[in-house]
């Protein structure tokens, strides 16, 4: 075990570092999570970024504090959500009047991290310059790049990538001395429903408690935490405007900061109703008309809430079951179920989740740091990640190459080079389909959805005849997997990225 070492969970709505190592263990029987020093209780940092007109970027709970009295200002610019948009090509934030890319925002947060850490008397001898940072497991390989560029941004290293359900998992279960030798051999289904994403996974721990893998894995980008508070401000709204018959729908155009400040009650009411039946939202000078100020004063239900979102509910459940049936299983043969995320703290999800699993659900210990200390966990003991289901190429006879074998290491040393022999005369190409092992040693391979066609000509008079298709597949830093291919008698080179890789660890 390294003397310490760092895990970030790097949020669409909330951030936290974590540390874990020999030197940590001497004071804390658990790895440290570095809560929001501003608060009077235990927070993890808001993922806000607030620029000034003359100031260096403030972040986290104190810039989230500001949008109320300074939000729509000129010179003042609030940023949150930043990790829904990373991975694009183009810069796409305004900034004291520049276009700035979204990863040189999120690196303003791995730097608040950072630098809010080095204020703990536990790291003070050692600067967190590297750290293991947990992803979604839908993120795409431009994405995650994004991610290591803004943690190289911020004068840090990227140690390595791992899912963020999975990671939770390792928090929950993980002991010092015995590892995860509580779970071996036990199955464990992850729902983490948070700000930005559904994630879910089912993962299992070897016999022997020396390698834990992840059988399946899914999730949803768009319906999480930051799109119920969509939901219940236009319920909210929509309820204003029935009040208030003289104003029309074209009039309330909420900006600037009646917007922002909006977000953050709708967002409170919400939480609140994980405890509540009832929750009173209310956004002083809400609109203003003829000199006339209108404040909003509304209540929501619980009822009326889980109505809002019902269908997204829905989705999630059935995100679950789909997850179950990728890794062949049934609801009976997972031992544990872990909820984490804040949108997980919702009633109604727990009790859809317990009618499909039984009473092995539960909420993870201190759930806003459990990803965090996870990676931390990771990160300390050193854990090899590897590639858990044998990930190849499917051709249209059936025959399957793998591309990336079970165990093998994700990096550069699981690159390789493979030539096939095959074109489609129909449409001049060869049609290389990726799919996947659907449980380890089964013979059955599972299509992901990514298909690469490779121009090759189009007239084939014999077997003998067969385009030369020459393939690189390249493990990224990323941990992604690029394949570049070409025709030998065409040689046009066509390539595509696949991120959807089962992650696994070999233990120590």
């Amino acid at each position: 075990m390294e003397k310490i070492a760092f895990g970030v969970d790097f949020g669409t709505t909330n951030s936290i570092a974590a540390a874990w190592g020999e030197d940590v263990r001497k004071i804390e029987s658990t790895p440290v999570a570095f809560w929001d020093t501003g608060e009077s209780k235990r927070r993890p940092h808001a993922s806000v970024v607030w620029y000034s007109p003359d100031a260096k970027p403030t972040v986290g709970n104190a810039a989230r504090a500001q949008i109320d009295a300074l939000s729509g200002s000129m010179g003042h610019r609030f940023v949150r959500s930043i990790k829904r948009n990373l991975g694009n090509e183009t810069p796409h934030e305004l900034v004291g009047g520049q276009r700035v890319a979204g990863y040189e925002i999120a690196s303003e947060i791995f730097r608040h991290l950072r630098d809010d850490a080095a204020k703990s008397q536990i790291v003070r001898r050692q600067p967190m310059d590297e750290c293991v940072v947990t992803v979604p497991v839908t993120f795409s390989g431009r994405q995650r790049r994004d991610i290591r560029r803004a943690v190289e941004h911020a004068g840090m290293r990227l140690k390595g990538f791992l899912h963020e359900p999975f990671a939770a998992m390792i928090s929950q279960f993980y002991d010092p001395d015995r590892k995860l030798a509580a779970v071996r051999d036990q199955r464990i289904f992850v729902f983490d429903w948070g700000g930005g994403t559904l994630d879910v996974c089912v993962v299992q721990v070897s016999k022997d408690g020396s390698r834990v893998v992840e059988l399946a894995h899914g999730g949803i980008e768009d319906r999480a935490g930051d799109d119920f508070d969509k939901r219940v401000m236009a319920r909210l709204r929509t309820s204003f405007l029935n009040r208030h018959k003289t104003l029309t729908d074209e009039e309330v155009d909420l900006r600037g900061e009646v917007r922002d400040r909006f977000w953050l009650e709708a967002e409170a009411g919400k939480i609140a109703l994980s405890s509540a039946d009832q929750a009173a939202i209310t956004v002083a000078n809400f609109f203003q008309k003829d000199r006339n100020i209108y404040d909003l004063e509304e209540t929501l239900s619980r009822a009326e809430f889980e109505r809002l979102i019902a269908a997204e509910i829905d989705a999630a459940v059935r995100t679950a079951q789909r997850c179950l049936d990728s890794a062949r299983l049934t609801p009976g043969s997972v031992d544990h179920v872990l909820l984490v995320g804040g949108t997980s703290n919702i009633p109604i999800i727990r009790e859809r989740l317990e009618a499909l699993f039984g009473h092995k659900v539960r909420v993870a210990h201190e759930p806003d740091a459990a990803i965090a200390r996870g990676a931390a966990i990771v990160a300390a003991e050193g854990w090899r990640s590897f590639n858990a289901l044998p990930l190849g190429v499917k051709l249209c006879d059936g025959t399957f190459f793998d591309v990336l074998k079970e165990g093998a290491p994700l990096d550069a040393s699981s690159s390789r080079r493979i030539v096939f022999y095959c074109t489609d005369w129909r449409v001049g190409s060869a049609n290389l389909v990726f799919a996947r092992r659907a449980v380890a040693g089964d013979a059955d391979a599972t299509e992901i959805g990514t298909m690469l066609q490779v121009p090759t000509k189009h007239h084939v008079d014999s077997e003998a005849g067969l385009d030369r298709i020459v393939a690189e597949f390249t493990v990224t830093p990323d941990a992604t997997l690029q394949c570049a291919a070409r025709s030998t008698t065409v040689g046009e080179t066509v390539a595509c990225e696949i991120h959807d890789i089962s992650f696994g660890l070999h233990l120590s």
